[in-house]
Formats: structure tokens, C-alpha cells, sequence
């Protein structure tokens, strides 16, 4: 169909400017897409995180040196008390013969063999729950202690999450069918990106619960292993009370005993020294006490130290995170900017031609349409949110 005579000078000058647009090159370098550098707080994170891996060693260390250091005073303990129950039956063998010196003091002393079998059946005892708590000592003493439950909580809670991730596709492409971009590449790379970041979060959710859980078992072993002392220290004092009784008996007979006093004098000279046996076995357990608050402490000092650094990594990963989506927005804003002003020319002609077309009578073709991006600094935070999440669960933090 022919122009009418009154647009062929439109149209020529429509067809010099079409030539003269289309002509020349566009520079797509102004409107690469550029990545914003990692903010200094994030890269003091990390450097945070990379020293804090492993500080638990130093304090680890030294409680299973204290550990070692309190096990080796209970066995000298053990064997102190021994030397007690030793110097007891040399001296019950002497009150004996004095017993059978003297009659009335052998009628006194009658009485010894009974309370000399009850000190040695609470030492006994005593040494066989000391046995007992070693073995509640190592590395899986804590399996006893684990929650039959904990694999279920587990699941439940990374089905949850599993849940709440398929709502975060379906808004990804909701929004993606909002802006005609569904199917599209850049609908496949917000996908991708969203699932590699649930799938570092699923997985720091997890090994925090085991964590927790294992955190837990340990402390029960711990207060088990304690109680064991304690009950170690009362069957202690029990055998001591068998041999006070069995002092009081010893004394009766020296009343009595007129006859054979050499002997009564060698047996009370073992006695005393049984209870100076004692009285050093009793230090000992002291000290392994000590040992054993040693290593208490050291396991505070440890959980104390990674928890507070697990803080301190989380906020600066989180204000590092958001500096950098700010960055990120401004460039993509202007990268956005660049591309709208570079097919601008192209937009403006299009209209042009549209209009010629129908002062002639011809039908219009479609309008321009800029090809802009979404919002950028939802975008970039998107990204720099998943980045924060993850330094916010290095080190497993329990608040």
C-alpha cells in the first residue's frame, strides 16, 4: 500500500534515523552486571570463623589432662586404702593373741571381728563403684544418655522446613509469571540460587540439633559420672565409722587387758598407723576432686569462648550481609539505568514508526518494551541474606 504524499518526508526522516540508530554499535560494557565485593564486616567474620575452628582444642586438652591427673589420685586412693585394710587385719591377728592372753580382754575384742568386716566390705564397695565410674569415662560415654526421641524431632523439623522451602519456589515462580519472565533463564537462576541456600540452611538446621543433642547426652554424663564420686565418698565414710567402732572396741580391751600388753601395744601402734593410711587416702580423694573440678571448668571455659564468638561472627556476618545487598542494589540499578538508556533510541523509534503506520492506514505493531529488571536490592539481598544465615550457624548457636 502507498504512503500518502504528506508522510514521505516523515517517513524519509524516520528511515535517516532508523539508519543512523541502528548503525551504530551499541556498547554493551556500561551495562554489565557487576558483583559487589564482600563487605569488611563479612570478611572480619570469616576471619573470625576460620581462627575460632578448632579453639576448643587448648581447653579440651587440659580437662583430659586434669581428667588423667584425678583418675591416677583415685587409684592411689584405692591402693591407699588397701594398706588400711592391711594394717587392720595385722592388728585384729594381735588383739587376738592378746584375747587369748587374757580372757576378758579376748571377750572385749570378740566384738572387733565384726566391725573389721564392715570397714572391709564398705572399702570393697567402695573400690567396686569407683571401678564402676571408670567405666562411664571416654568418648561414648555420653551414647546411654542420648534421647530416644532426638532422630524424630530431627525429622519433623526438616519436614517443616522441607515445606516452607516448596513455598519459597512457588513465590519465586508467582513471581516470575508477574514480571513474563516464567521458563525464562532468569527465573532458573533465582531457582537454582533459592535451593543451594535451603540446602546449606537444611543442613545447618541438622547439625545443630545433633549438636544440641549431643551437648545434652554429654552433660548427663558428666552429672552421672559426679554422682559416682559422691556415692564413692559416702561408702568412704561408712568404712570410716566401721573403724572408729573398731578403735572403740580395740580401747575396751586395752581396759581390760592387763597381761598381755605387748601385744595390745603392737596392735594399737598398727591401728595408728591405718589411720594415717587413711587420712592420706582421703587427701588423695580430695585432690582428685580438685582434678575433676579442673575439668569442669575447662569444659566452661570452652563453651563460654566458641558461644560468644558464635555471637560476635553472626552479627558482623548479618551487617556485612546487608551493606553488601546495598552495594549490590546500586549496581545493578545502574546497570539497570545503562541498558534502558542504550535501547532507548530503539523505543523511541518504534513509537515513531507506529505512529506513521497509522496516519497511513496500516496496522501498528506491537509497543517497545524496555526489558528492565526487578527490584535490584531485593535481589541482591536475597543473596546476601543466605550468606548471613550461614555465618550465623558456624558454630551451631544455641540462642
Amino acid at each position: 500500500m502507498a504512503l500518502p504524499d504528506y508522510l514521505e518526508d516523515t517517513t524519509k526522516d524516520l528511515a535517516k534515523q532508523a539508519t543512523a540508530a541502528y548503525s551504530a554499535p551499541i556498547n554493551t560494557a556500561t551495562f554489565a552486571q557487576q558483583i559487589a565485593g564482600q563487605d569488611p564486616a563479612q570478611q572480619q567474620a570469616y576471619n573470625l570463623a576460620t581462627q575460632g575452628v578448632g579453639s576448643y582444642q587448648p581447653y579440651l586438652q587440659a580437662a583430659q589432662r586434669a581428667q588423667t591427673q584425678g583418675a591416677g589420685q583415685l587409684g592411689l586412693a584405692g591402693q591407699t586404702l588397701g594398706a588400711v585394710g592391711s594394717n587392720i587385719n595385722q592388728a585384729g591377728q594381735n588383739l587376738g593373741q592378746a584375747g587369748q592372753s587374757l580372757g576378758q580382754a579376748g571377750a572385749a575384742y570378740g566384738g572387733m571381728g565384726g566391725y573389721q568386716a564392715a570397714g572391709g566390705a564398705a572399702a570393697q564397695r567402695a573400690g567396686n563403684i569407683a571401678q564402676g565410674a571408670a567405666g562411664m569415662t571416654g568418648p561414648n560415654a555420653y551414647q546411654q544418655f542420648m534421647s530416644p526421641y532426638q532422630q524424630q524431632v530431627i525429622d519433623a523439623t526438616l519436614s517443616e522446613f522441607d515445606k516452607q522451602k516448596l513455598g519459597g519456589q512457588q513465590q519465586i515462580r508467582d513471581a516470575a509469571v508477574s514480571s513474563g519472565n516464567f521458563g525464562g533463564g532468569r527465573e532458573g537462576a533465582m531457582m537454582g540460587q533459592y535451593n543451594a541456600d535451603s540446602l546449606a540452611d537444611r543442613a545447618a538446621l541438622q547439625g545443630s540439633m545433633l549438636e544440641r543433642g549431643f551437648g545434652q547426652a554429654n552433660q548427663l554424663a558428666q552429672q552421672n559420672f559426679a554422682n559416682q564420686g559422691e556415692l564413692y565418698g559416702m561408702q568412704q565414710g561408712l568404712g570410716g565409722m566401721q573403724s572408729n567402732l573398731f578403735n572403740q572396741q580395740g580401747q575396751m580391751g586395752q581396759a581390760q587387758q592387763g597381761l598381755a600388753g605387748a601385744q595390745q601395744s603392737l596392735a594399737q601402734s598398727q591401728l595408728g598407723r591405718g589411720s594415717a593410711i587413711q587420712g592420706l587416702s582421703a587427701a588423695q580423694q580430695g585432690l582428685a576432686g580438685a582434678y575433676g573440678n579442673q575439668m569442669n571448668q575447662q569444659f566452661g571455659l570452652s563453651d563460654f569462648n566458641r558461644q560468644g564468638m558464635g555471637q560476635d561472627i553472626n552479627a558482623l556476618g548479618s551487617l556485612g550481609a546487608a551493606n553488601q545487598a546495598q552495594q549490590q542494589a546500586i549496581l545493578n540499578a545502574n546497570s539497570q539505568n545503562a541498558r534502558t538508556a542504550a535501547y532507548e533510541p530503539y523505543g523511541r523509534l518504534s513509537q515513531y514508526g507506529n505512529m506513521i503506520t497509522g496516519l497511513g492506514g496500516g496496522v501498528a505493531g506491537g509497543q517497545y518494551q524496555d526489558q528492565g529488571a526487578s527490584n535490584p536490592y531485593q535481589a541482591a539481598l536475597g543473596t546476601a541474606t543466605g550468606l548471613a544465615g550461614i555465618y550465623g550457624n558456624i558454630f551451631g548457636r544455641k540462642g
